[in-house]
């Protein structure tokens, strides 16, 4: 078990914040054997030793680790400002903030800050909220199942019919497998658009392996949840 930061986006924020969200997709740092061809479908992840190996029915890839485990405590990074970053003096506002201002909220005083701070550079004091881990597997991107979908975060649209959506990403369509399709009447669709949204539009088609982590999430600092797991007992 261990700490380890983690960032997430405004969107992705406020999905924590809102319950909606209990998983995240980190790509896998592994390379394929070049012998193998990186499409075959019957490819899986496996644990072994104290990491994971490809297999297909022998091993196509060297034996690599993840980042996080079971266990791990992950406090967030996101776009923050400290609390002398107003523009003028407001003790309402000062009063309201506890560690700082995040830039997810969309507050009143987003135009009063002097400067955002990048997420990555968000010390752990200043962090509200983190992630406990309950699961780490290994798969394909394109392997997401419409549950998993919904847990990474994608609103359901209470239309007529429903449908799943990122906010500030709206799905008019997305490419799946090299197919054109009408996007948003499904989580893993909308899921797909988001992450060619993150890290490209040809991103989603190269079906990368990716870490999965699974998390509960606790809208307090890293450092304060001991003393509130002791008096839950």
């Amino acid at each position: 078990m261990a700490d380890r930061p983690i960032i997430f986006s405004a969107p992705m924020i406020r999905a924590l914040l809102a319950g909606r969200k209990t998983q995240t997709r980190r790509l896998a740092k592994v390379q394929i054997y070049d012998h193998v061809n990186p499409r075959f479908s019957q490819l899986r992840a496996h644990r072994e030793g104290g990491g994971w190996r490809i297999y297909g029915s022998e091993p196509a890839s060297d034996p690599f680790k993840v980042p996080y485990a079971v266990g791990d405590r992950l406090y967030v990074r996101e776009a923050w400002a400290p609390l002398d970053a107003l523009t003028h003096s407001d003790p309402g506002a000062q009063a309201l903030a506890d560690r700082g201002f995040y830039r997810a909220d969309g507050s009143t005083v987003d135009g009063e800050i002097s400067r955002w701070r990048p997420s990555i550079h968000m010390p752990r004091r200043a962090s509200r909220l983190t992630l406990l881990v309950t699961d780490v597997r290994v798969e394909r991107l394109q392997d997401i199942s419409e549950g998993d979908a919904a847990a990474e975060g994608v609103e359901l649209e209470s239309a007529d019919p429903p449908f799943h959506y990122v906010p500030g990403i709206w799905p008019h369509s997305i490419t799946a497998v090299g197919v054109e399709e009408p996007g948003g009447r499904h989580a893993a669709r909308s899921f797909a658009k988001l992450w060619g949204h993150i890290n490209g539009p040809e991103s989603w088609l190269v079906n990368p392996w990716v870490v999965v982590v699974g998390f509960s999430v606790h809208a307090r600092n890293i450092d304060q949840l001991e003393p509130i797991a002791e008096a839950a007992e």
